[in-house]
């Protein structure tokens, strides 16, 4: 029986490991806009909610924690977005998308919706193998043969190595 704690970390470990190959992948089709995913969330928050003053769009950022004000002032200085102080609190900030920005917006909700097919179809593929446990499944969508032997070195008892090797990727770029 294998040690519910040590399956824990592994799913711990599995869950970052997806975060970070999703962000890589992200930033590299952002990286196109000159932007990165936080920087893209801000767009999209203050494009799709705004105008929003810099505390309402910390509370709806999920890249970012603490105040957002350093990224709101570098997509002030790239010519994405405009800052202006509402008459009701002067000592608020306002901020609303440039057209530079409004355009930008579409740039970014087209190549979330590729990024997030992709996942989806992923994920559907995952799903359709209903024998596996969460963990596997979990694996599965790591693509990353680096990744992979990481896993497999950090958790062997999980993973033989030709057991590991052997669960298929989903045809994604490996990296």
């Amino acid at each position: 029986m294998k040690d519910p704690l040590k399956s824990a970390e592994l799913f711990r470990y599995l869950i970052l490991a997806l975060q970070r190959q999703g962000s890589r992948e992200l930033n590299q089709k952002l990286a196109r806009l000159n932007l990165t995913a936080s920087q893209a969330e801000a767009i999209e928050i203050v494009g799709t909610q705004g105008p929003l003053t810099t505390r309402e769009v910390g509370a709806q950022l999920v890249c970012e924690t603490g105040s957002p004000s350093r990224l709101l002032s570098t997509l002030a200085q790239k010519g994405f977005i405009v800052r202006s102080t509402p008459e009701q609190d002067r000592r608020a900030t306002l901020h609303s998308l440039t057209k530079f920005g409004r355009q930008t917006l579409g740039n970014i909700q087209q190549l979330n919706q590729e990024f997030y097919q992709h996942l989806a179809e992923d994920l559907a593929k995952v799903h359709s193998n209903e024998q596996m446990d969460i963990v596997t499944q979990i694996a599965r969508l790591i693509q990353s043969p680096t990744m992979r032997e990481t896993l497999h070195q950090r958790f062997p008892e999980y993973f033989k190595s030709e057991d590991f090797a052997n669960i298929p990727t989903l045809g994604v770029k490996k990296t």
